[in-house]
């Protein structure tokens, strides 16, 4: 190959990876509002769907119909596992067209069981994050963490889109209507212009894949915890339940503030700034976990966290100042809990083979998805007795569990070569 040939294919190379990144941007965009959407207007849903409840009741048993729904996470292994057996591509377009197409079943639905069941398959789509390895697998080794988080840093203006539409849209089905109008065309765009991943193409191409690894789950799983590597992933499964537990207050965190002294206008000042707060939380974990490590981010996110929500519980119930107290908290609660949740997704794909990446991948979600549904369940009974706020203080202390398990078990993995993994 001549030189000239070389340099058009390097630059080809570099406008399809800045397309690439420009296009799973809108994909993260669809992710975080869908994630996200509904959650803003979860007394709305209660109110509808149990009108004969008293308020308290109504969140109780909203929570206890959604910790059902969240079941759907403990299928994302599925969908993992098969971005191991039949590419990242594939299983990418797939999950864009199921939040797109059950965000429109959502808004159909017409009593709680109807939207039990559709919430429970946008768990299972937009919880997938097949992107996140998509762009792992696609970035140079010393800017892994700082394109993920940039990615990332796009796909906030699908949380600043949600303060947003809620504030012109009264019904909350409407909440659904831009997912819907994103997910299934964009679906098409992945399909029809993506490339499979360079590291899957070399996996698959390579002698020692094609003739010793058949790609069973089995042996996808046997090949983690045989690795020399085996106590940091243990650990991480660990710190990930732990991660899902805490999610609680992600899902039912605008009940809490709507049901406080907090006007609407002011909840949705909170929300814009927790939005906010997430951009500078991937800016500073994109630019930092890759200067300086991710185990120095992980102990200050560990910290931070639980310090937040108790400000947050503190800060509700001032006479005065209560809007700035409870917004510095929710901001801050935002960013630490996303930036820890994408570091510990990076470190997770950084110590697992290539061939097992989507399976690795898929047990740790499991793992998170339990934490989530046990986490509701926890709630329901705390909230039902002594409300929101006890739950929040106690599951986030959890938190502080993950310190000596990042000090003992973690090995830091800033610059590693994926291709190296084995």
């Amino acid at each position: 190959m001549n030189t000239s040939t070389t340099v058009n294919s390097h630059q080809k190379s570099k406008r399809y990876f800045k397309y690439m990144i420009f296009i799973l941007m809108f994909v993260e965009i669809l992710d975080t509002y869908t994630t996200n959407n509904l959650n803003v207007v979860v007394s709305d849903i209660s109110a509808e769907f149990f009108p004969f409840l008293a308020e308290d009741a109504a969140i109780a048993f909203y929570q206890l119909f959604l910790a059902i729904a969240t079941l759907g996470m403990f299928f994302v292994i599925v969908n993992q596992y098969l971005t191991d057996k039949f590419g990242r591509k594939l299983l990418l377009v797939i999950t864009i067209f199921g939040m797109g197409f059950f965000s429109l079943l959502i808004s159909l639905s017409t009593n709680i069981y109807l939207f039990t069941i559709f919430l429970f398959f946008m768990y299972f789509f937009f919880n997938s994050d097949i992107w996140v390895i998509f762009i792992n697998e696609e970035s140079p080794p010393k800017k892994r963490a700082f394109y993920t988080n940039f990615v990332l840093i796009g796909g906030i203006v699908g949380a600043l889109l949600i303060p947003f539409f809620h504030s012109i849209i009264m019904d909350w089905r409407g909440m659904t209507y831009f997912a819907i109008a994103l997910g299934i065309p964009l679906s098409m765009v992945v399909l029809f212009s993506f490339k499979e991943t360079s590291k899957y193409q070399e996996y698959k191409t390579s002698n020692r894949s094609l003739n010793q690894h058949n790609n069973s789950f089995r042996a996808n799983l046997k090949s983690i915890f045989i690795s020399k590597r085996k106590s940091q992933y243990i650990a991480i499964l660990i710190i990930s339940l732990i991660v899902g537990l805490n999610n609680l207050f992600i899902l039912v965190g605008e009940d809490f503030l709507t049901g406080s002294a907090l006007s609407k206008d002011d909840v949705d000042l909170i929300v814009w700034i927790m939005g906010l707060a997430s951009i500078v939380g991937y800016l500073i974990t994109g630019i930092v976990a890759d200067k300086y490590g991710r185990k120095p981010l992980l102990y200050l996110y560990s910290i931070l966290f639980p310090t937040s929500l108790f400000i947050v519980v503190f800060g509700i119930n001032l006479p005065e100042g209560a809007l700035i107290v409870v917004a510095i908290g929710a901001g801050l609660a935002n960013l630490c809990y996303w930036g820890f949740r994408i570091l510990i997704s990076i470190v997770s794909l950084e110590i697992v083979p290539t061939e097992a990446r989507g399976t690795g991948t898929g047990v740790k979600s499991l793992v998170a998805a339990s934490g989530v549904t046990i986490g509701l369940l926890i709630s329901f009974f705390i909230t039902f007795s002594s409300g929101l706020a006890l739950s929040f203080v106690i599951l986030s202390s959890l938190f502080l569990i993950n310190i000596p398990l990042i000090y003992k078990y973690l090995k830091e993995t800033k610059g590693i070569n994926l291709s190296d993994i084995y």
